[in-house]
């Protein structure tokens, strides 16, 4: 069975070898992997068998981007999305943002109309991260050529791209959104529109050059360790409707509607649901989202994607197995969910360890056979 065949089969719910697999290893994390055996460069979802591939979208205002200081641990850079960072080196560790292109609604006004999507520009889609990236882009045949690659594979294909939120916040500031959903809210209505409206344009131009992907991954972060980070009447109010509006799109597309948010977002899954929405992820233990708990309630109506621990990967043998054994044997029953881990890989985790972690998954996520 092929891994899009197989994850086709978790989302509907139809009968597949094992469950679906998928995972988010950190940068430093494969740095060690390559030490420890894993071969320089591999591509680590054939390497592990994964079954699903991915490429971003870029939608972005494509404002100026440049590097700004590099001392050889840190590196600044003024990125498309229109904010300024400051990062580690060759690590996936928390940033320091530094500045905020839309200072006003004034500033606003002027760089709004880089939310358009200009089909002679290069292409705005690519098999590597629109995150902090400073190279160009291909133009679209080659992006198509990527595609086709990808597609030929019998992987599944995501897009993955900003949401509403995620995307408003890296141009206007994170502390000033939220201060700016209780003093302004159509105007984050607004900004956030304005990224949806393109995100629908790429996707409707690739899929008319025949990259039509199998779903959206949208990455939208919105929760925090105890619930979302704002009130979900104010969820509703100035995005649900940019939600809604992105799930009819994608259903007349044929297109999957999958969502990332860390922290804990139960209060909002009826609403997600109700905007389409078909798969979610990662579902952060540590903030309180547990897929045994979610499955009964939403299990019918969600694929749920993660919730497997990153700090029992780290912990003892008997601790791993556990985490692993309990929730997987919950939730695969039925159907409707995939592997991954509860976030992303950090570099504790060795690749004797993850080898093992993979043979866990692989052994309780297997399904009998049918007659």
């Amino acid at each position: 069975m092929q891994g899009r065949e197989r994850v086709r089969g978790a989302i509907a719910r139809t009968p597949i070898d094992r469950i679906p697999m998928r995972d988010g290893p950190w940068e430093d994390t494969v740095a060690r992997w390559e030490t420890e055996g894993l071969p320089r460069g591999a591509a680590l979802t054939e390497y592990f068998d994964w079954d699903i591939v991915g490429m971003s979208i870029d939608v972005s205002m494509r404002l100026p981007r440049r590097l700004i200081a590099d001392d050889g641990e840190y590196r600044t850079i003024q990125d498309r999305y229109g904010y300024t960072v400051r990062h580690i080196k060759g690590k996936s560790r928390t940033f320091e943002c530094l500045d905020h292109v839309t200072k006003s609604r004034e500033v606003w006004g002027e760089i709004k109309a880089g939310f358009r999507l200009d089909p002679a520009d290069t292409a705005r889609i690519d098999d590597r991260s629109s995150f902090l990236r400073l190279q160009e882009y291909p133009d679209w045949a080659e992006a198509r050529r990527k595609f086709d690659r990808l597609r030929a594979g019998g992987k599944w294909i995501m897009m993955d791209a900003y949401g509403p939120y995620e995307g408003t916040w890296r141009h206007r500031g994170y502390a000033q959104l939220l201060m700016d959903l209780a003093d302004d809210p159509a105007w984050v209505h607004e900004m956030g529109k304005s990224q949806n409206d393109l995100l629908m344009a790429v996707l409707s131009h690739a899929a008319a050059l025949g990259m039509k992907p199998d779903s959206l991954f949208l990455v939208d972060d919105v929760g925090c360790t105890r619930g979302p980070l704002f009130s979900p009447d104010c969820w509703r109010d100035v995005f649900k409707p940019i939600y809604q509006e992105l799930g009819a799109f994608l259903r007349n597309e044929g297109i999957g509607f999958w969502l990332h948010s860390c922290g804990n977002v139960a209060p909002l899954i009826d609403d997600y649901i109700e905007c389409g929405l078909e798969v979610l992820q990662p579902l952060q233990a540590r903030a309180g989202m547990d897929v045994r708990v979610l499955k009964p309630l939403y299990g019918d109506r969600l694929c749920f994607f993660g919730n497997i621990d990153v700090h029992a990967m780290i912990g003892a043998e008997e601790a791993l197995e556990a985490e692993i054994r309990d929730k997987i044997t919950t939730a695969k029953q039925g159907g409707g969910y995939m592997y991954h881990s509860d976030h992303s890989i950090p570099p504790e985790v060795s690749l004797p360890r993850y080898r093992r972690i993979m043979e866990l998954v692989r052994r309780y996520g297997a399904y009998e056979e049918r007659s």
